[in-house]
């Protein structure tokens, strides 16, 4: 019965690893070694760049982060960041957009991440661009009695803010366009109220 217990908690607790990363909360500081090009949340040197989160009061929620002497450094488009593997992540949730914040020339900036790079950060995740949904709509293959993840990257001009899913268990809380599938179906993604479904994915 031991063993079972262990083998249940190690498999639950694999699959909430799968994608777990070290977000940076509101209020919390982070830094910057020019040196080495990477991020950290505690460099004990004097050669950093420390920079605090704050999130922007009213629609959106955008992340900004200050300098120690209170100026700001960057006012972000996303909502939501981590670091993963010495790189700042920045998620647009709104736009379904993938940055890395980079400190060029005096000041930090927003880069689009590669497919490649996504495909190091989400390696479980099916990626698909928003221009593959032909007509709004898109179909996918999911394997009997085994779960799909998916990344959906927004590669047009289109903005999904304020978007949400049917079913509303598939997403994953802090990442919109990151989803896991877990029976056949209809999957729609809409404005709310929508009913109809901006896009709709049919899982076979």
């Amino acid at each position: 019965m031991k063993k079972l217990l262990l083998i249940i908690f190690v498999f639950f607790g694999c699959c909430l690893s799968c994608f777990a990363f070290d977000s940076v909360n509101d209020g919390q500081e982070v830094f910057y070694m020019p040196q080495t090009q990477s991020w950290s949340f505690g460099l004990l040197t004097d050669e950093r760049i420390v920079l605090t989160k704050k999130t922007s009061s009213g629609t959106g929620s955008f992340s900004q982060y200050y300098f120690s002497d209170g100026n700001l450094a960057v006012f972000l488009s996303s909502n939501y960041e981590f670091i993963f593997d010495g790189k700042l992540i920045a998620i647009n949730n709104a736009e379904l957009r993938y940055n890395e914040i980079v400190y060029e020339d005096g000041k930090f900036i927003e880069k689009p991440l590669s497919i490649d790079y996504l495909k190091t950060i989400f390696p479980n995740a099916e990626i698909i661009r928003i221009s593959q949904f032909k007509n709004g709509k898109l179909s996918l293959n999911k394997p009997f009695f085994k779960k799909k993840t998916v990344l959906l990257l927004n590669d047009t001009e289109n903005n999904y803010y304020k978007f949400s899913y049917k079913p509303q268990n598939i997403k994953n809380p802090y990442i919109t366009g990151l989803i896991t599938i877990k029976h056949p179906g209809i999957i729609t993604f809409s404005h709310y109220g929508d009913k109809e479904g901006k896009l709709k994915i049919f899982v076979y």
